[in-house]
């Protein structure tokens, strides 16, 4: 997985210098690369939509602390393509 996001004015201060070693802790083993395809494509969705990711994401990660599988984050992005419009 990168090191992080490119630097730049969408990312400049959004995101902890450490995320991507933050993330990886969360991740299961050999997941990475898998999981970072999936939040690629939830980082192109609109505002809405990926509040919707990131709130279903965090939930996950306070309910359970089984390693995530990129497969799991998948569903995740699914489901959030699955809310009604007005489900925020």
């Amino acid at each position: 997985m990168p090191d992080g996001p490119p630097a730049g004015p969408l990312t400049e201060g959004l995101l902890p210098d450490d995320f991507a070693a933050q993330l990886a802790r969360l991740l299961a083993p050999g997941e990475a690369d898998a999981a970072a395809e999936v939040i690629s494509e939830a980082a192109r969705l609109d505002d809405l939509a990926l509040e919707g990711f990131l709130d279903l994401f965090e939930a996950r990660v306070r309910r359970s602390t089984t390693p995530i599988a990129a497969a799991e984050l998948r569903e995740l992005l699914l489901a959030v393509h699955s809310l009604p419009p007005d489900a925020g």
